[in-house]
């Protein structure tokens, strides 16, 4: 048997071979994407199950929220009011520094307006 007798009993029966072999990787091909498209819907369910979930969490989210800003409120007054009280208190110890030395100071006027 020669080369070419050789090369043409294989494109013969390549020829019978290759679609065969083709329509089997359609075939594949096919299941393949079947089950992709049957994943992809499973995963959209997935996702809308979990999306369904998140806005259940909404609503206490929202309640964690106004609680944090209510937080937040009660300690900036409590602060301002704090400060405020330091302030008074500073003032009020300064007036009675000055109610206590002049009170001092009149005395020494007294004792020294007695003593000449």
């Amino acid at each position: 048997m020669t080369i070419d007798a050789m090369m043409r009993t294989l494109a013969l029966a390549f020829s019978y071979v290759l679609p065969i072999v083709g329509v089997i990787a359609l075939i594949y091909l096919i299941l393949f994407l079947k089950q992709l498209i049957e994943t992809l819907k499973q995963v959209s369910k997935t996702l809308d199950t979990a999306n369904d979930q998140l806005k259940k969490l909404d609503a206490p989210l929202k309640t964690a929220e106004n609680i944090s800003n209510t937080v937040d409120e009660v300690n900036q007054t409590a602060k301002d009011a704090f400060m405020n009280v330091v302030g008074a208190l500073s003032e009020n110890v300064q007036n009675a520094k000055d109610w206590v030395q002049a009170k001092k100071a009149g005395k020494e006027s007294i004792e020294t307006k007695e003593d000449e």
